[in-house]
């Protein structure tokens, strides 16, 4: 696979590197790094560049066939969740006993779900355009940080206790979820 990469030189200490949404390498390098230096680095991890490439390639063409969200979309997909969402942590809280504060739900461009010190719950509208248990597994996990405010072995013990197929779900977010949110890129409204 043929790599295009573009270098930028800061006051930095190491070498880092990112996918930009048209394949292209972005290596970010302190001033003294020379550019076969760059060059051996992206070589050294080949591997992780070309899967991420590759992703971000597929990620692009996916949301090319389905579309980005226009606004009308967006403000209906944020009713939808409005109705749902409270609906799916009211059912799990219940089931396991755990409280919660109040349920925000906006369109975030990173983000699937954040849990307050507080006890309040944060959602990513776009979960109920996935799989219902995409958003499943993410309300349990949130709802799992009113026990545990850490990603311990404790926590992903309540998790699987309370929704046993956690990992798989989280695993297709993982796999899918760029999509959601280049669709609905730019449309933060």
């Amino acid at each position: 696979m043929q790599v295009t990469y573009k270098i930028k030189k800061s006051f930095r200490r190491s070498i880092s590197m990112t996918i930009s949404d048209d394949g292209t390498v972005l290596v970010k390098a302190p001033h003294f790094v020379s550019e076969k230096e760059v060059q051996d680095f992206i070589v050294s991890k080949k591997s992780w560049v070309t899967k991420h490439i590759e992703k971000t390639l597929a990620t692009n063409e996916k949301v090319n066939e389905l579309g980005i969200l226009t606004k009308d979309e967006i403000k209906k997909i944020k009713k939808e969740a409005k109705k749902i969402i409270p609906e799916r942590v009211k059912y799990y809280a219940s089931l396991s006993g755990i409280t919660y504060g109040t349920i925000s739900i906006r369109l975030q461009k990173t983000c699937w779900g954040s849990c307050t010190a507080k006890g309040n719950l944060n959602f990513n509208c776009l979960l109920v355009l996935m799989p219902p248990e995409v958003l499943d597994s993410i309300v349990v996990h949130e709802l799992c940080h009113r026990r545990h405010m850490d990603h311990s072995k404790d926590f992903y013990a309540e998790i699987d206790r309370i929704f046993p197929e956690y990992k798989k779900w989280n695993k297709w977010l993982k796999d899918n979820g760029d999509v959601y949110l280049k669709r609905a890129e730019g449309k933060n409204i």
